[in-house]
């Protein structure tokens, strides 16, 4: 036997045992492969002879209710009269004459600067116009005798005219240096002290007439034909919470605000309401409209939101093949509460308001009677199968304002 003859024996002998164990992996392969096959198949038998899990939710029946809609928007407390009296000239503060927090009466002197200089010239001026008086007269007199000129008259004219202006202007001079209430109210704290000098514009003491309070608002001119004067408008301020305040519509600007698009309101509070609020507050407005009657109104909790708009879920009765199938099969826990178990069926929803937990619908999908599912949508899709709790859904009622924590 020649020597290429024994190389090629072992070498055909080795591709033999690799064709072997070759099949013998793909034998194994295809046995995994069926192995799995009929697991699924046993697995989907089994989950076949199971009862349909019904997922437990909440729900309630939908009525037909009243809804007030409502425009929200923000403003500022004012009072019914206000100003920050400041000094009109220089000079050095003589008399202090009011306290911080004391009412006031509409010409009450609070403040006065010096005025030692006015007054003594006021006096001067005063004491000449006598005579200045008497020889006006006295040649008013003579002309009548053609004793003197009408230039003669004309001086004295003048001279008498002239000294009843600096005595005006004198006065003027000294009322200007004293601070007085511009109408009656309340002052604020007194910001300047006896001896202090102060320029032009120095704030002197704010006084303000809270016997009306009102806010200032603004809402968008699209909204305009729905406000009146008189309108009901309800507040909130975070620095009385839990509290309400109750006000009306008292004025509304003729004109569109050119800078922002808006159109400026104003409300005046109720007496009472108004003596707990102060000016420059920070409020929220709701201003009521009309009531409409017979509207879908349903808890928010109840609305799915997604990127392709607005869902919710109605229970649907179940069928009567679902009925039977159910009942036989030994398996289902909720034999004994077949009357709340239902199908949740998807549908498209659309939202008109929202007030607070309460959202008011718009359209026909959702009709007067109809469950809804108001808790576990979670754990829904379209066409499942739920069982309702004896339960409210959490969110479904209106929260108490007060309690007792």
């Amino acid at each position: 036997m020649s020597q290429s003859t024994q190389l090629t024996k072992p070498k055909r002998s080795h591709l033999f045992l690799m064709k072997v164990v070759l099949g013998v992996v793909v034998l194994i392969f295809i046995g995994m492969i069926a192995a799995n096959i009929f697991k699924g198949i046993g697995i989907g038998k089994y989950m076949a002879s199971l009862p349909e899990t019904a997922n437990p939710v909440t729900a309630m029946k939908v009525e037909a209710k009243q809804w007030t809609p409502v425009i929200e928007t923000t403003g500022l407390v004012r009072p019914n009269q206000g100003a920050m009296l400041s000094a009109q000239v220089s000079g050095t503060v003589s008399q202090v004459l009011v306290q911080s927090g004391q009412n006031v009466k509409k010409g009450d002197l609070l403040v006065e600067l010096d005025s030692s200089v006015e007054k003594a010239n006021l006096k001067a001026s005063e004491a000449k116009l006598s005579s200045t008086r008497q020889t006006y007269q006295r040649y008013a007199a003579l002309y009548k005798t053609n004793s003197v000129s009408q230039q003669e008259l004309d001086n004295a004219k003048a001279s008498y005219d002239a000294l009843l202006a600096d005595i005006e202007a004198l006065k003027s001079t000294i009322e200007r240096r004293q601070i007085v209430a511009p109408f009656d109210g309340n002052a604020g704290i007194v910001k300047v002290n006896v001896g202090q000098y102060v320029t032009t514009g120095t704030e002197i003491v704010r006084v303000e007439d809270t016997s009306l309070m009102k806010v200032d608002f603004s809402i968008a001119q699209n909204d305009l034909e729905r406000l009146f004067v008189g309108q009901k408008v309800t507040a909130t301020a975070d620095a009385r919470l839990g509290e309400t305040f109750a006000a009306k519509i008292t004025a509304m600007e003729p004109a569109i605000s050119s800078s922002t698009g808006l159109i400026d309101l104003q409300a005046t509070f109720d007496a009472e309401d108004g003596r707990k609020l102060l000016s420059g507050m920070f409020t929220r407005l709701r201003i009521a409209l009309p009531t409409e009657n017979n509207q879908i109104v349903i808890p928010q909790v109840a609305v799915s939101y997604n990127m392709y708009g607005e869902s919710a879920y109605v229970l649907t009765a179940l069928s009567d093949e679902d009925k039977e199938k159910l009942v036989g099969n030994d398996k289902f826990p909720h034999k004994d509460k077949m009357d709340k178990v239902y199908r949740a069926k998807q549908i498209t929803v659309f939202t008109k308001d929202r007030q607070g937990i309460y959202a008011q619908m718009k359209g026909d999908d959702i009709k007067v009677g109809d469950m809804i599912v108001t808790g576990g949508q979670q754990n829904l899709s379209n066409g499942s199968l739920v069982i309702v709790a004896d339960k409210e859904g959490v969110g479904t009622q209106q929260p108490a304002k007060k309690t007792n924590l």
